[in-house]
């Protein structure tokens, strides 16, 4: 009978772990575009991960990219694409002012902070949607992909977070990372 060690079978399980991890972590072209209109329903999106206090929704076409994120929060939700960290992402973020105005604005991480961007950014917007119901703030953004995935990239770096007020300046309550590997 063959025994493992402990470091054989803790590399084994590190093993399986990042092989399921990378098969829920796949981007896949479809043919069909989430309508962007601040509300996320069941199956619009070709990847969802839920994350508790978030769930991030990604999509793309041949002509699109859609990104969706609903936080637990009744504060500002945003992504980032590019990085997966600040510093050099690309950001979009937004929040429902208690009067129903919608506060949306792309930013460019710089560090551990983020500044307004160039206009350049803000032509990839094809349209953005956001809503807050039930506690939980929502923002969809439709974008011309071809700015955050170029020919024969291989992944798309993306992070995610969650504040509790309605402003672009506190820092975040919840967030995270994630690649997608492109398909």
């Amino acid at each position: 009978m063959k025994r493992f060690t402990v470091p054989a079978l803790a590399l084994a399980l590190f093993a399986i772990g990042a092989t399921a991890f990378a098969q829920n972590a796949a981007l896949a072209t479809t043919t069909t575009k989430p309508v962007i209109d601040g509300v996320v329903n069941p199956n619009e999106y070709s990847f969802s991960k839920d994350y508790k206090d978030l769930v991030l929704y990604v999509n793309r076409t041949a002509d699109s990219l859609s990104v969706g994120v609903v936080g637990v929060t009744t504060g500002w939700v945003a992504f980032g694409l590019g990085a997966q960290k600040m510093d050099g992402a690309t950001i979009f973020i937004g929040f429902v002012k208690s009067d129903g105005t919608v506060q949306f604005k792309p930013q460019a991480g710089r560090g551990h902070t983020h500044r307004d961007t160039t206009a350049d950014v803000t032509a990839t917007i094809v349209k953005y949607a956001m809503k807050e119901t039930g506690g939980k703030t929502t923002l969809e953004v439709e974008l011309k992909p071809a700015t955050y995935i170029k020919a024969g990239q291989t992944s798309l770096d993306m992070i995610y977070a969650v504040g509790t007020d309605d402003s672009f300046v506190p820092g975040h309550m919840f967030r995270g990372s994630i690649g997608l590997t492109l398909k």
